[in-house]
């Protein structure tokens, strides 16, 4: 049987892990300071859910979800991470909870076709703001995610771009404004975007297709048809991301992709990613709970791609471990693996490749550790071990009687 790996499903090696691992280490520290919790939604929900929130005519409700019928159900592997929030909100009943900060890690899925950081199985770091609304709770999110940013110093090779799709109903009457607009050029249009109108005209600010993107030039804007109070609250907040100097740029063909989006809308976007820029994106659903049958509730998050996010970062190296064992010799290598048994219970960190001769095994501790803990048959007669400094060359003797509290002192543990 000739094996092969599930196109889009990328294999994960120790480097991966290693650089996921830092920034979700720095993400959860910097969200404990703005006192978000972590909870865990499971990755398969009934695929009515992603329908219902995410819109029939949404690319991925269309094409895009990984979905199976089991008996009389059907299911799906989630796309995104937000409707099961909700969804959990609701069937939880944590509405006297309010107001909740969570966040979440974990595999989103989508069959999209696989490019530069974007797979069908990628990770997705999510943060949710429910119960608190008004400009402020904006200005928080936006804020918590231009820290992680510049903890991360990317302040250079990232841009904020940011977009108002006002109310539902205000939304409701562009959309009716640009499908007038659109129905002069159908022809023209890409065959999915001739689809779209009729829908859902909104998406077509989605697609990619050069043609599409010369008609939409001369588009009206939906800027157009927000009312002053949709007006005054996206003023509102571009004066509070230039006083705590957040930079951002404004987008007015920003829509996301989803539908139960309203007012504040808002993407990072990098140019060292390609054509899909963006690694961060989200922004405010105040009516997703209450259209799953919740109560009204103000809600704003966002999520950022963890393959995307590590194109731009440095690669990470691992923490050296603090000792290596280096041992030869059957009673030797005994005695060692009882050892480093014996030093990790205590709190240290030891590696310890007990196959190969002496010098592979040095070499291997070299890249891997700082000190190297050197036991071989001579050392076990005399009971003791040679502790050895392997970026400066220098070496002692320490007898095996008083080696954990030797340890202790010299490391601090």
């Amino acid at each position: 049987m000739l094996l092969k790996k599930v196109r889009g499903f990328p294999d994960h090696l120790e480097e991966d892990c290693l650089k996921y691992d830092s920034l979700l280490s720095v993400s959860a520290e910097l969200l404990k300071k703005f006192n978000f919790s972590r909870i865990n939604p499971p990755v398969l929900e009934y695929s009515e859910l992603f329908s219902r929130t995410l819109g029939e005519e949404s690319d991925i409700v269309n094409k895009e979800m990984y979905s199976f019928q089991k008996g009389e159900d059907s299911f799906t592997l989630r796309p995104e991470g937000t409707a099961g929030v909700a969804r959990m909100f609701i069937t939880q009943k944590l509405d006297q909870q309010l107001p909740l900060r969570w966040f979440y890690y974990g595999p989103m899925f989508r069959h999209e076709r696989p490019q530069k950081g974007r797979f069908r199985q990628f990770h997705q770091l999510g943060v949710e703001l429910l119960g608190d609304k008004g400009e402020l709770a904006d200005i928080e999110i936006l804020s918590l995610a231009w820290l992680l940013i510049k903890q991360l110093q990317l302040e250079s090779k990232v841009c904020l771009e940011i977009n108002s799709l006002g109310a539902v109903e205000e939304r409701a009457h562009y959309k009716q404004k640009l499908k007038k607009f659109l129905l002069d050029f159908k022809n023209k249009l890409s065959v999915d975007s001739q689809i779209r109108l009729d829908k859902n005209p909104l998406r077509i600010w989605d697609s990619k297709e050069e043609p599409d993107q010369e008609i939409l030039k001369k588009a009206p804007l939906l800027k157009e048809c927000l009312k002053s109070s949709s007006l005054n609250k996206y003023e509102k907040i571009k004066q509070l991301l230039t006083q705590f100097k957040i930079p951002f740029k404004e987008n007015h063909r920003l829509v996301r992709g989803l539908d139960y989006y309203n007012d504040l809308v808002f993407e990072w976007t990098s140019q060292d990613l390609g054509a899909q820029s963006a690694f961060l994106a989200g922004g405010r659903y105040d009516g997703l709970i209450s259209q799953l049958g919740g109560k009204e509730t103000s809600a704003i998050g966002w999520a950022l791609g963890l393959e995307r996010l590590s194109l731009l970062c440095q690669t990470f190296k691992p923490k050296p471990l603090q000792l290596a064992f280096i041992s030869s010799g059957q009673s030797a290598q005994e005695k060692a693996f009882q050892l480093a048994y014996e030093l990790r219970a205590e709190g240290f960190s030891v590696y310890h490749h007990f196959s190969g001769n002496f010098s592979k095994q040095m070499k291997r501790a070299g890249q891997k550790c700082l000190f190297a803990l050197i036991y071989g048959e001579k050392e076990h007669n005399k009971q003791e071990i040679i502790l050895k400094n392997l970026t400066q060359g220098d070496q002692t003797c320490l007898p095996l009687s008083s080696l954990q509290s030797e340890l202790k002192k010299k490391f601090k543990v």
